[in-house]
């Protein structure tokens, strides 16, 4: 507790379409998926796994998709009702600190898991981030993992163009097509000024 408020590893939400796929932003990127993941909060060795959704923190994070993209760790909730988003929830790469797989050996069973070290105070002051853990009970987890290393080592979302009002020189086609809303044509362009005259014109008498 701090100040009396309960601490806890707090993450955000996930918008999802009515298919169920999750909403992306628009210079994210879908890398890897595995199902049968099960997300564990704080440290067990602590006594601390208090972690989700705020005002969720005590249900239970099983058997879900995990996703990563180019910018979010997201884990898609299977058994949500239908048109909701359940627990889905994520994080964003940025509030990574460190991930590492965990020793099976420390759990005593051969569940692959892989840990997080999370920044706290991103999702509120009640936010203690810690330690979030995958746990793979499903197929061989080393493609995602390894996904995830590289989502990690390129930081995509430091590399994002800055938007269009703040670049300079004449507009390209591409980055014109970007500030057009799709189905809509592109607004016509300007037409050329006159061309100046060379000798002034001259004064008409009535």
């Amino acid at each position: 507790r701090r100040g009396g408020v309960a601490m806890s590893l707090l993450v955000e939400g996930v918008a999802l379409t009515p298919s169920g796929r999750p909403v992306l932003a628009p210079e994210e990127l879908e890398l890897r998926m595995i199902e049968g993941v099960d997300v564990e909060f704080g440290d067990k060795r602590a006594g601390n796994m208090r972690g989700g959704l705020r005002g969720r923190e005590a249900d239970k994070y099983v058997a879900g998709v995990a996703l990563v993209t180019s910018h979010r760790l997201m884990w898609l909730d299977q058994a949500r009702a239908p048109g909701t988003e359940g627990l889905s929830c994520s994080v964003h790469l940025s509030r990574v600190i460190e991930a590492a797989p965990v020793p099976t050996k420390m759990f005593g069973s051969r569940t692959r898991r892989l840990r997080l070290a999370l920044r706290r105070g991103i999702v509120g002051p009640s936010d203690a981030g810690g330690a979030l853990v995958l746990a793979f009970r499903g197929e061989n987890p080393d493609a995602f993992t390894a996904a995830v290393a590289d989502a990690l080592a390129k930081k995509t979302w430091l590399a994002e163009p800055p938007p269009p009002s703040t670049r300079t020189g004449a507009p390209s086609s591409s980055s014109l097509a970007t500030r057009v809303p799709p189905g809509q044509p592109p607004p016509p362009s300007s037409p050329p000024p006159p061309p100046r005259a060379r000798y002034p014109p001259i004064a008409r008498t009535r």
